[in-house]
C-alpha cells in the first residue's frame, strides 16, 4: 500500500478496484477503448493496486513485460493457464490482452472460444480473476458478457488516458474515473499478445521424414511439404505411419522415404 501512496494515486481509484476484487474470490472485468487509449496500461495499473493492497499476489499475462516491481508470469496459452491455476496457491489474476483476437465474436463455435468459456467457470474455482482487454464488445464472443461472468467494465477515453468510465455490473453503478496515472510496469506496447489453445512444442529430428510428419501434424499441407500431388503424400503418410507404429516399442528405427518423390525433393531430403 505504501508504494501506491508514494505515487500519489487517487484514493478513489484505489478503493474502486480494491473493492471490486476483494468482494468475491474471483473477479472478471473488461477494459475496452480505441487503440492508443491506454487499455493495457490501465490493466497493469489495476494489477499494481490489487497487488500492493494485498488482495492478489499472483499475477500473469500474455503481454511481454520488461520490468515490474513484483513478479509477473508470462502465459500465452490455455494449457499453461490451467496448470498455473491448479498449481499456484492463493488468489490469481490474469491480464488477457487482445482478447478479441483469441475469442472472436465471429467464430463463437471455435475450439478456443468454447474451451475458454468452459474454463472460465472451472478456473474461477481455483480463485482465478481475469481482466480482458479488447477494443469493444463487438470483437469478443458475446457469451463473455453474460451476467454470470462479467463483474465490471472500464471504457477508456482516447482523448485523455487519464479518464475512463467505470461500470460496476454487480452493484449497478456508473462513474467517471479521473486522474488515472500510467502504470509503473514496463511492457511491450507493440507486442501482439498471443494466446493459443496449447503451448508451442519445438522439436527437431535427425530424419527428414520424421520432420515432415511433425510439420504435417502441426498443420502443414501436402504441397507445403514439397509433394507434387495429394495421392503422393497419402502414400508417403500411410507407409511411414505404418513403419512408425510397428517400431513404437523399438528404441531406434528408420522411416522409409517415398521413392516416387521428384528429383528436387529427393535432393533436398538427402
Amino acid at each position: 500500500m505504501q508504494q501506491l501512496v508514494e505515487r500519489k494515486l487517487n484514493p478513489e481509484l484505489i478503493q474502486i478496484f480494491k473493492n471490486a476484487f476483494a468482494r468475491t474470490t474471483s473477479c472478471f472485468g473488461m477494459i475496452m477503448g480505441r487503440r492508443e487509449s491506454g487499455k493495457t496500461d490501465m490493466a497493469f495499473l489495476i494489477s499494481e493496486i490489487v497487488y500492493f493492497t494485498g488482495v492478489i499476489k499472483n499475477i500473469a499475462t500474455n503481454v511481454k513485460v520488461y520490468d515490474s516491481p513484483f513478479p509477473i508470469e508470462r502465459i500465452t496459452n490455455l494449457e499453461d493457464l490451467r496448470h498455473w491455476c491448479r498449481t499456484v496457491q492463493g488468489r490469481k489474476l490474469y491480464l488477457f490482452d487482445e482478447m478479441g483476437k483469441s475469442m472472436r465474436r465471429r467464430t463463437p463455435m471455435a475450439s478456443l472460444n468454447i474451451k475458454m468459456l468452459d474454463d472460465l467457470q472451472i478456473l474461477r474455482k481455483y480463485r482465478l480473476s481475469l481482466i480482458g482487454i479488447a477494443p469493444a464488445d463487438i470483437y469478443v464472443d458475446s457469451a463473455v458478457f453474460g451476467s454470470d461472468l462479467l463483474d465490471w467494465i472500464v471504457i477508456k477515453n482516447r482523448e485523455s488516458q487519464k479518464v475512463a468510465l467505470y461500470k460496476d455490473l454487480m452493484e449497478d453503478i456508473e462513474l467517471i474515473i479521473t486522474d488515472i496515472p500510467p502504470t509503473s510496469i514496463k511492457f511491450d506496447t507493440w507486442d501482439v499478445a498471443p494466446f493459443k489453445e496449447r503451448a508451442n512444442v519445438e522439436l527437431t529430428f535427425k530424419e527428414k521424414n520424421l520432420e515432415l510428419l511433425w510439420q504435417w501434424c502441426n498443420g502443414a499441407s501436402w504441397n507445403q511439404l514439397g509433394f507434387k500431388h495429394p495421392q503422393q503424400f497419402n502414400r508417403f503418410l500411410r507407409k511411414n505411419l505404418k513403419k512408425l507404429l510397428e517400431s513404437v516399442n523399438v528404441t531406434s528405427h528408420t522411416l522409409e522415404r517415398e521413392d516416387i518423390m521428384d528429383e528436387t525433393y529427393s535432393q533436398n531430403s538427402s
